[in-house]
């Protein structure tokens, strides 16, 4: 039996899976890019390789930067990989920005839009340690040649959580999830009904660059 199905619960695979119908059914629509797209232009030039990042030839090269880019906390280079201002009724980064937050400490009501601004204020709780661990683990190699990678569990403070990373080639988007194995009871064991997972998607451009697309919840 593969790794994925052993791991996870059969509601949440129920409800991953609904996640990637949803978004596959929405490339028949226009991108998220697409709607958002403010005529900026591209933040990365062909054959132009930034210090501390590779030469980018195809998207695993990308989402090596990318990776590179989120662990060093580079904040310009990870600006490149949005098309701002965002729209949250597409994409639903406000709702990820706030995920785990109190209610009474969260806004009554989420702003229309994301901007540059914003991302600069958000982007630690955008990509929290949970995000920035797991991706750290993702066997590229494997995603490349097979179109998934499944890390190990990471034991965090009150719950455990992994990566599951997924290449559609039709759809050319790219579904990196942080599931989260549920609240831990008093002897240490999660609890499968607080399982969840954060699905950040990423469309691939010109099978070389990574763009963010939108974030959905499982769970």
């Amino acid at each position: 039996m593969p790794h994925f199905m052993i791991r996870l619960t059969y509601k949440l695979k129920l409800l991953l899976t609904g996640a990637i119908m949803i978004s596959l059914s929405s490339c028949v629509e226009k991108s998220s890019e697409e709607r958002q797209s403010t005529g900026h232009p591209e933040a990365k030039m062909e054959g132009k390789t930034e210090a501390g990042y590779i030469s980018t030839n195809t998207w695993i090269d990308d989402l090596k930067n990318f990776r590179a880019a989120v662990s060093k906390g580079d904040l310009e280079k990870m600006k490149t990989y949005f098309n701002f201002p965002l729209v949250d009724d597409t994409t639903q980064i406000w709702s990820a920005v706030y995920d785990g937050v109190e209610e009474d400490r969260r806004p009554k009501e989420y702003k229309e839009i994301f901007t540059e601004d914003d991302f600069k204020d958000h982007y630690k709780s955008l990509f929290n340690a949970p995000f920035i661990e797991s991706v750290r683990m993702v066997d590229l190699n494997k995603l490349y040649k097979t179109n998934e990678s499944i890390t190990d569990d990471i034991k965090g403070k009150t719950e455990g959580y992994h990566m599951v990373a997924n290449f559609d080639k039709p759809t050319a988007m790219l579904q990196l999830s942080v599931v989260f194995s549920g609240e831990l009871d008093e002897e240490g064991n999660a609890i499968s009904e607080t399982e969840h997972a954060i699905i950040y998607f990423f469309k691939i451009k010109d099978d070389k660059y990574l763009k963010f697309d939108k974030i959905l919840f499982a769970g």
